[in-house]
C-alpha cells in the first residue's frame, strides 16, 4: 500500500485553491439614497419604489439576484459606494461580463478640486454620509460625495466592456426643492428636485451626465434622467426617470422586442412627457446619453418570458411568502378563453381585499378592486368566504396571453386600494381612467414588512392557466 503523501507538501496547493477568485460574472450594482444621515440635507420620496423598480429591471437584463448588490439608504455610505466601484465591480468582472451601475438620490456641484474642470465646478454624487461643511478658507462645500472625477476613474478601471449607467439625479443648480404640479396625471401633485443646494454653492453652467464620465473610454453607455439646466423629480411614486426607465424595459421583455440604450432614452423621455401631460409641460426634462456610440446602439441583453415566472412574477410571490397565508381557490385551474374565472378567499375577519392577476408575459394587473362600476372600487369585506366576482357587477374571462397566470390575494385590517395606487392613465384630478391598471410599486411598498415590525397582513397564491377555446393540452 502506498505511503500518503505528506500534508505539507499538499498546503501551498490547497492555499492556492482557496485564494482563487470567484469566477467572473455579469454584476449589478444598484444604489439608491433617500434618507441622510445629515439633517440639512432634505430627504427624498419614493428612492426604495426606485430600488424596487430596478431590482427588476436586473432581472429582466438577466442579471443573476445572487450578482446584484444593493445599497440603500444608510447602506449607501461614500466608503461602500468607492469599495463596490472598486472592488466588487472591478475585481469580479472580466472583459466578456456585462455591468449594470444605477444611482438614485441628490446630484450636486462643488468647487473644482484639481482644476480640470472649464467652469470651476465638479459634479457629484451625493452619499448616504455627506454633509455641508465650511473649510479652512471660510468656503461652503460638502464632504463626502462621489466626484465626477473619481467615478471616471473607479468607472474605467472595471475590465468590462460592456457597461450600463444609469443615473437618476440632476447637477444643474437651483434653489428649488419642491415642485407643484398643475395636474395629477402621474398620480401625485408635488414632487422633490433631486439636487442638492446649499448657502455659497459654486455656480456655474449646470452640466449633465455626459461630463461626469469624461474619461473618453467607449465601454461604457451612460444614460441620465436630465440634461443642462433641466430638473429630475422624485415623487411618493418614484422617480419619474426610473419609473420610464423600468415601464420600457419591462414593456420590451413583455413584447420580445428589441432594445438599445439610446431607444431606452427614447422611450423614456416618452413615459416623463406622457406622465406629466399638457398642463405640466414645463417641467419635463429630457434623459440624456452619453458614452460609446457602439454600445449605445447595441441591443440590450433581455431575458425571455412568456411562460410565467418572470421578474415581476417572482418579485410579488416572494413578497406574498412573507406575509401570513391565506386560503384562496379557484372555480377550475384550466380555463379555456373566454371562460370566467371564479375566486373564492377565506377572509379571516373585516378589512381590505386586492387581488392581482401576473400573466405569463410578466404584466401584473389589478382585478379587484376595479373600475369596471364605481362598486367595484370599494374593497372593504366582511370575515368569511368572499367570491370574486361574485355578484359584483364584473366578470373575469379568460384571456390571452396563452400559459400560467398567478392570482395573488392580500389582505390588510388596514385600508390598502391597489386599484387607486396603480399604474395607467389619469385625469387631471389624478383620478384613475384604467378599469385594471398596472399593480405599481407604490401600491405594494405597503406590503414589505420590516425587521422590526410584523407582516402587516396576510396573502395567498394560486396558478391557473388560460388556454386556447379549442381547450387546454
Amino acid at each position: 500500500m502506498p505511503s500518503p503523501k505528506p500534508l505539507g507538501l499538499l498546503a501551498p496547493l490547497l492555499a492556492a485553491l482557496v485564494a482563487l477568485p470567484a469566477p467572473a460574472a455579469d454584476r449589478a450594482l444598484l444604489i439608491g439614497v433617500g434618507q441622510y444621515q445629515s439633517p440639512t440635507i432634505k430627504a427624498l420620496p419614493g428612492i426604495d419604489i426606485d430600488i424596487a423598480a430596478m431590482r427588476r429591471v436586473a432581472a429582466n437584463l438577466g442579471f443573476a439576484p445572487a450578482d446584484t448588490r444593493v445599497l440603500l439608504d444608510r447602506a449607501a455610505t461614500l466608503s461602500a459606494v468607492q469599495a463596490s466601484l472598486r472592488d466588487w465591480l472591478r475585481d469580479g468582472v472580466g472583459p466578456d461580463d456585462r455591468v449594470l451601475i444605477y444611482f438614485s438620490g441628490h446630484g450636486a456641484q462643488v468647487r473644482d478640486q484639481n482644476g480640470d474642470e472649464t467652469d470651476t465646478v465638479d459634479e457629484a454624487l451625493v452619499a448616504y454620509d455627506s454633509s455641508h461643511v465650511v473649510g479652512a478658507d471660510g468656503e461652503p462645500g460638502i464632504t463626502d460625495v462621489l466626484l465626477d472625477d473619481d467615478f471616471g476613474r473607479l468607472l474605467a478601471a472595471i475590465p468590462s466592456r460592456d457597461i450600463l449607467v444609469l443615473v437618476d439625479a440632476c447637477f444643474s443648480g437651483t434653489v428649488t426643492r419642491s415642485v407643484e404640479f398643475n395636474s395629477g396625471q402621474s398620480g401625485t401633485f408635488n414632487a422633490e428636485v433631486k439636487f442638492l443646494a446649499y448657502p455659497g454653492m459654486p455656480q456655474a453652467h449646470p452640466r449633465g451626465m455626459d461630463q461626469i464620465v469624461h474619461d473618453g473610454t467607449a465601454h461604457y453607455s451612460a444614460v441620465s434622467a436630465a440634461g443642462d439646466d433641466e430638473k429630475s423629480l422624485a415623487t411618493i411614486r418614484g422617480s419619474l426617470f426610473t419609473q420610464g426607465l423600468a415601464f420600457a424595459i419591462g414593456e420590451a421583455v413583455r413584447n420580445g422586442a428589441s432594445l438599445t440604450p439610446r431607444q431606452v432614452k427614447s422611450e423614456t423621455a416618452r413615459f416623463i412627457e406622457q406622465q406629466l401631460g399638457p398642463a405640466d409641460k414645463a417641467k419635463v426634462f429630457h434623459p440624456q446619453i452619453s458614452g460609446g456610440d457602439v454600445l449605445a446602439d447595441k441591443p440590450l441583453r433581455l431575458v425571455s418570458v412568456s411562460a410565467g415566472h418572470g421578474p415581476f412574477w417572482n418579485q410579488i410571490k416572494a413578497l406574498a411568502e412573507t406575509l401570513k397565508p391565506l386560503a384562496i381557490q379557484a372555480n377550475r385551474l384550466s380555463l379555456r378563453e373566454g371562460e370566467k374565472l371564479e375566486l373564492t378567499v377565506e377572509v379571516p375577519r373585516d378589512g381590505y381585499l386586492n387581488i392581482v392577476g401576473i400573466d405569463p408575459h410578466d404584466t401584473a394587473i389589478v382585478a379587484f378592486p376595479n373600475g369596471v362600476h364605481p362598486a367595484n372600487r370599494n374593497n372593504k369585506v366582511c370575515a368569511g368566504r368572499v367570491r370574486i366576482p361574485g355578484d359584483l357587477p364584473f366578470d373575469l374571462p379568460a384571456s390571452p396571453p396563452y400559459g400560467p397566470t398567478l392570482m395573488v390575494a392580500f389582505f390588510t385590517d388596514e385600508p390598502v386600494n391597489l386599484f387607486e395606487s396603480g399604474d395607467g392613465r389619469r385625469d387631471a384630478k389624478g383620478n384613475m381612467q384604467d378599469a385594471f391598471p398596472h399593480l405599481s410599486g407604490f401600491g405594494t411598498r405597503g406590503f414589505n414588512p420590516t425587521a422590526k415590525a410584523a407582516p402587516v397582513g396576510a396573502a395567498g397564491t394560486l396558478e391557473v392557466t388560460v388556454c386556447p377555446a379549442a381547450g387546454c393540452p
